[in-house]
């Protein structure tokens, strides 16, 4: 029989600015504009810090999927918070009927801003 090794898939790597120090391999969130921190809720998790940082310092993280960018209509959209799909194929701050969590957004913006976004679905 054929067996299948199990191995990782190198999907993204993004670097973001860390206000405290951190171990590598902490499961971390967005925590503002390019920045990231250590996990406070589960549910806000997008990816792992490769190795150690120091605080102020800048850390690679490899992300559980790679990054979109969206459409802020209307705005705003606050980095480290949630972005929501919603109709007209944009990206918008708070949830709206019929919108759906796309992630969370990397860089904060203004309506008709083009921002980075976690992807979390």
């Amino acid at each position: 029989s054929t067996h299948t090794m199990a191995s990782q898939t190198d999907i993204a790597f993004r670097s973001f600015t860390f206000a405290s120090a951190l171990s590598g391999n902490t499961l971390v969130r967005c925590s503002g504009d390019n920045a990231a921190a250590a996990l406070v809720t589960a549910s806000e998790v997008i990816g792992v810090l490769q190795d150690d940082v120091a605080a102020a310092g800048v850390g690679e993280v490899k992300l559980f999927k790679a990054t979109q960018f969206g459409i802020v209509s209307p705005g705003p959209v606050t980095a480290g918070n949630s972005v929501f799909a919603t109709t007209g194929g944009v990206i918008v701050g708070t949830l709206v009927t019929s919108g759906v969590t796309v992630g969370t957004a990397i860089n904060s913006g203004v309506t008709g801003d083009i921002i980075e976004f976690a992807v979390r679905i």
